[in-house]
């Protein structure tokens, strides 16, 4: 169960880092288990984006750190603002963020945005220390013809050029196909979303970094967060914790962004279904697909699941007495408005909602025919003699 003392724990579902780890992906030629995708990928790609993407990021390695250019924000966001963020990030922060990811010095990232160092006098520099990890994104040994050095030297020189190329990038690989493979991925992901969720309502966060395989480690004794590298975060330097489900994320890579006051914000994609973005093309055409007029189909197990939690109950609550929207909840609840859509995402996938234009806004009301329906559809289903048994629990035993 979550203790007071442990970091605050968000689960959110947003492109922020998969659109940047689906490039990483597309350009690397090691096997993975998003390989299905990536050769669908490839075959539609435009041979003009294909220039663009390699010359923004030379080596594959390049994108996981194009990603830590939007720290700037917060939490779940769209490809939208993943866009405009970008586009409005001053040079000055820009280059910093990229630089951070290749150095692991601020004197030294801070020398090369301040000019006080050029790049070259930087890598040539025999002190230099993480020569492994800088051949990685080929800028050692030190060469002016290097495809990296030119990116970087751009990045350093003229960053508003790069960060236009960067923009353009993103965004014509959005809408060359990526567009419609967030589509088919976003409804998954968020279902993901919810089970993490529930899991974190039963678990310590220990059992749910083991239980979710996070990419570090959490230790509610010590109060700390031990990644496999580097040093210990102590949880009370933790501002907030966002874990966001994944299918592209194979790396198991994971971002820590500063804060004022010495504090952190982290972030943790996970993947927990290996190749979903292999299966995506079946899952967008049953999306495309809603039930005929007048036939309404109950799993009880998912309206069950959606009510069980006591928020989502009480989201129930208000909609079955007043139509509400998205924002009013939030407000009434005094919770954010990313977990009242995490919740709201549950009660819909459930079939209990029904949503209604007004004004600029959606309002939201629980459905009657819904919940008086269930008792039948959970006595047909739970004494069914056919069909699969629905033996999932809420956490994974250990130890036999």
């Amino acid at each position: 169960m979550a203790g007071s003392s442990s970091p605050s724990v968000e689960f959110a579902v947003t492109p922020r880092f998969d659109v940047f780890y689906a490039l990483y992906s597309l350009s690397s030629n090691a096997s993975s288990a998003v390989d299905g995708w990536k050769t669908k990928a490839r075959d539609r790609l435009p041979r003009d984006v294909e220039r663009l993407v390699a010359r923004i990021a030379p080596m594959p390695i390049f994108w996981p750190l194009l990603a830590d250019s939007i720290q700037s924000v917060r939490g779940e966001i769209s490809f939208d603002d993943i866009l405009s963020t970008l586009g409005g990030i001053p040079a000055d922060n820009l280059r910093s963020a990229i630089l951070s990811g290749i150095f692991h010095d601020k004197a030294i990232v801070d020398a090369l945005v301040s000019g006080e160092r050029t790049l070259k006098q930087v890598l040539t520099d025999d002190k230099l220390s993480g020569a492994e990890l800088l051949g990685h994104f080929g800028l050692r040994p030190y060469s002016e013809r290097s495809a990296s050095v030119k990116a970087i030297g751009s990045l350093l020189t003229k960053t508003e050029s790069f960060r236009d190329e960067l923009v353009t990038a993103l965004r014509r690989f959005w809408e060359t196909g990526f567009q419609s493979d967030w589509s088919a991925l976003e409804p998954i992901l968020r279902d993901e979303a919810i089970r993490m969720n529930d899991l974190r309502d039963d678990a310590s966060l220990a059992d749910l970094a083991l239980e979710l395989n996070f990419p570090v480690a959490f230790d509610d004794k010590a109060k700390e967060v031990r990644p496999r590298s580097g040093p210990a975060i102590s949880y009370d330097r933790i501002d907030r914790c966002y874990v966001i489900p994944s299918a592209f994320n194979t790396r198991r890579w994971w971002a820590k962004y500063g804060k004022k006051g010495d504090r952190f914000t982290l972030y943790l994609p996970v993947v927990t279904q290996p190749g979903i973005a292999d299966r995506i093309g079946a899952q967008a055409a049953r999306v495309a697909v809603s039930p005929p007029a007048g036939r309404q189909d109950i799993n009880a197990e998912s309206v069950f699941r959606a009510l069980g939690d006591t928020t989502r109950y009480a989201i129930a609550s208000i909609l079955a007495r007043t139509p509400t929207s998205s924002a009013d909840l939030a407000r009434s609840l005094n919770v954010s408005k990313p977990t009242i859509t995490h919740h709201v995402h549950a009660l819909r996938s459930a079939g209990l909602l029904t949503e209604t234009p007004a004004g600029g806004s959606t309002k939201l009301s629980l459905r009657v025919d819904t919940v008086a329906a269930l008792s039948n559809a959970a006595i047909d289903q739970l004494f069914s003699s056919t069909g699969d048994l629905a033996l999932s629990t809420t956490r994974k035993r250990r130890g036999g």
